[in-house]
């Protein structure tokens, strides 16, 4: 078992990285959700549904975005994913 590391534990330099990560699946999932739970405006339009293969996309760079999340705290903080 990797040995858990505080962020305070961390280096500058690591904490970037992990932030930067966080930053990445914070906007991966708001692209999504621009994507698939657009409100519509009453009166006033109706939201297109995006094609599948945006869809796709966004839905996949979630994924990797979580993934990458998921290993940096792995590596940086010795967390593992349970469940």
């Amino acid at each position: 078992m990797t040995e858990l590391r505080t962020p305070e534990d961390l280096s500058e330099d690591e904490r970037q990285r992990l932030r930067r990560a966080h930053e990445r699946l914070r906007t991966a999932s708001q692209e999504l959700q621009a994507l698939e739970a657009t409100e519509p405006i009453k009166g006033r339009w109706e939201p297109e549904p995006a094609p599948a293969e945006i869809l796709d996309g966004a839905r996949a760079d979630l994924h990797r975005s979580f993934e990458e999340l998921t290993a940096c705290h792995r590596e940086l903080l010795g967390y593992e994913r349970h469940g």
